[in-house]
Order: C-alpha cells, then structure tokens, then sequence
C-alpha cells in the first residue's frame, strides 16, 4: 500500500520547469526554444526542444539540471541520448532521453528541478556586452583556476589559501549605479524607501543617498543585501559568489594585494579610499563620499571599483572557516553563516572610500547583517554562461 501511494504521488516523480539558456557569442546566437521535460517513468526523463542557428552551424548541444530551483547546477547528467553532443543541426522536435537512476537517487525525487537545454556554435563569446534589462556594461571573465586567500597579511578568515576553479561568467563593468536603481523602482514598483533615511539611532549626520551618491552616475547605497538580490532578479543576473568576486578583482594577477599589484603608492589611480590624498578627493564633505563609477583605471578584466567606492555584496553566507571546506570547483560558499552576535551575515568584498585609510586587501572578506544597509555598500552584478 505505501508503495503504490508512493508511485501515485510522485509520478511524475520530478516535478522539472524549463528553461532553454542562450549563448553570448559573436556570431548569431543559436536560440534554444520550446523546451518540454516529461518524466516518463521511473528511470527516464524525455526532453523535446527546438534549436536554429540562423549561420547554418552544427552545434553542440548540452543539458545541465538543477534540484533547487536555478540557484545552481549540481545535478549530474551523465546518461543522455538523442539529439545531443556535437553535431547537432537546426531543427524542431529534437528529443533527448535522459536515464536519471544513476543521478538521481529515490530520496532526492520532488520539486525544485529545472532542466537547462544549451547550445553553442562554439563561437567565443563576445569580451563585452551591454545588459538589455539596466543597460549595464558587462566584462567577459574566462574560466580558470586561481589561488584564493590572503597570500600575504595573514588575516586568519582568508585561510588557508586554496585552489578554485570557477566557469566563465559576465561581470557589471562597473557598480550598479544610482540611475540604475531608480530604473528598476520605477519598472517594478519595489518598495524602497530609504533616499534620505535616518539611522536607527535617530542621527542624520551621515545622511542619505543623495548626500553621498548625489547623481544618477554614482553607485547606489544605503542597500541591504535583499535589495540588491530584488535588482538582480528584476535584471535577469544574479550577485558574484565571493570566490567569483575574488578572481575577478584580481584581473589575472596571481597572489597580489591589489587589483594592480603590491605598490600601495599608486593606489589613488585605482579607487577612492578615505585619507588618500589625490584624484580619489569627491564630495564637499570633509570625509568625502563616493566617486562617479569608472573614475579611476580599470583592472586586467577591465572592471572598475574593484577597489574602494563602496563594499559590494556577494550571495555567500559569511563562515570565517569557509576556506578549510570550501569545494574546489564554482564554490556557492556555506549553507548557513557563522553566527556574530548571534546572528549569520553575508559576505560583502571590496573595501570602500569611508572604511579605510589605505585599500583593503583584495582577499579582505568583510560581513554584514542581510537586513543592514550602509551609506558605504553597494553592489554590482554577474551572469553565467555555463
């Protein structure tokens, strides 16, 4: 009786969404469209799809799963047939059977799965791009290894120093500026009130949004981290894990300090940081405020604000032993945070122009409340391509 209960609930056993994911490329894209998952039995998942390339190129077509609803790809696919691998030409009514007994297991069955159906021409994609949604400059970032840590201060929440290897993914060239934001309340009706917001205490001496990010070309503050994950969803992208965060701001540099190296005496050309004399100088406040986006040179990526302006979130919970367990390949970091007075923060990176005298060092993990926002933390976004 249990069993056939069981059967009765459960079939289909995976309950799968679709979505076909396209390709950033030079060329015309190949567009994947009308992606249908169907559990079929206990053991095979039958996925239908249409594909064109409008260049007439053979593709190479993928499929990659989910389990918890797109916040990342897991599952392994390792029994496929059909319409897949190299070779593949346009066509509709492409069918790829999936044998999910030996990824799957029974326990594992339910909802949440989302079934992703690629294909590439095998064109490199473009090295920028501009994001339709917000109009953001975005940085291609190439695959690779790097050695995450802190290499040289010593700092104990950075070690030990680790090998990780992260897909390739896009990059905002730049902060999510003030603009932007405002874009995305006025397209979504979000509920942001905090553009000339007091701080719990009452005292307004440090003011509001305007008074330290006074144009639509500054990066937004005053957010806490559910706000920026609201624009990034609302933009289609998503917030850089910290080990994406990492290797991206080191700019293909290997085991530096900063984003250009060791030399702290040229750090004004790279960011705003409070108490550097030079071009890093903004706002009629003696303290300062933050710099106009891409006011300083890039990095190797050529990413700006890698360094300073505002500390940025990333979607990782903060453990400050992480490092000691973290995986190898495309890290999502913890699944539940260090409690700091009693409560998990998330990771936020970067430094900012209020926070020091002299820049943080790239490695520099730093954490906050997920409800906390600050006149001195922003954010920038990322997309995947893999």
């Amino acid at each position: 009786m249990r069993k056939a209960a069981y059967l009765s609930v459960l079939l289909p056993l995976l309950t799968i969404s679709l979505w076909a994911q396209e390709q950033e490329q030079e060329n015309r894209v190949p567009l994947v469209t009308n992606v249908k998952a169907e559990q079929v039995d206990f053991e095979h998942v039958l996925i239908r799809y249409d594909v064109e390339d409008l260049d007439g190129d053979t593709m190479t077509v993928s499929v990659k799963v989910s389990a918890n609803n797109k916040r990342s790809f897991g599952v392994p696919v390792t029994e496929l047939e059909g319409a897949v691998g190299e070779g593949i030409t346009s066509g509709t009514g492409k069918e790829i059977v999936w044998t999910i007994i030996q990824d799957v297991a029974l326990h594992q069955y339910g909802e949440g799965y989302v079934v992703a159906v690629m294909a590439d021409d095998r064109a490199e994609p473009e090295q920028r791009i501009t994001w339709e949604k917000d109009g953001a400059e975005m940085a291609l970032i190439p695959a690779g290894s790097f050695e995450m840590g802190d290499h040289l201060d010593g700092m104990s929440n950075a070690l030990p120093v680790h090998t990780v290897e992260l897909d390739r993914f896009y990059m905002d060239v730049n902060e999510v500026t003030v603009g932007q934001f405002k874009q995305f309340v006025k397209e979504s009706g979000y509920n942001y009130n905090r553009w000339a917001n007091p701080f719990p205490d009452g005292s307004t001496v440090l003011g509001s949004v305007v008074k330290y990010s006074p144009t639509d070309d500054h990066p937004m503050i005053y957010i806490d981290w559910n706000d920026a994950v609201a624009y990034t969803k609302w933009a289609g992208k998503r917030l850089p894990t910290e080990a994406e965060w990492e290797y991206a701001a080191r700019g293909g540099l290997s085991g530096k300090r900063y984003s250009w190296g060791d030399d702290v005496d040229v750090a004004q050309n790279y960011g705003n940081f409070h108490g550097v004399n030079g071009p890093d100088t903004w706002g009629e406040y003696p303290q300062g405020s933050t710099a106009p986006v891409g006011s300083f040179e890039p990095n190797g990526y050529g990413l700006y604000d890698m360094a300073g302006n505002v500390w940025e979130w990333c979607a990782d919970w903060y453990a400050e032993d992480y490092y000691s367990k973290s995986l190898a390949k495309n890290p999502l970091g913890p699944v539940n945070g260090t409690l700091v007075s009693g409560r998990s923060r998330r990771i936020m990176r970067g430094g900012a122009w209020a926070a020091k005298l002299k820049p943080a060092p790239i490695s520099t993990r730093s954490f906050n409340e997920p409800t906390r926002f600050i006149y001195f933390v922003g954010f920038r976004c990322v997309s995947g391509l893999e």
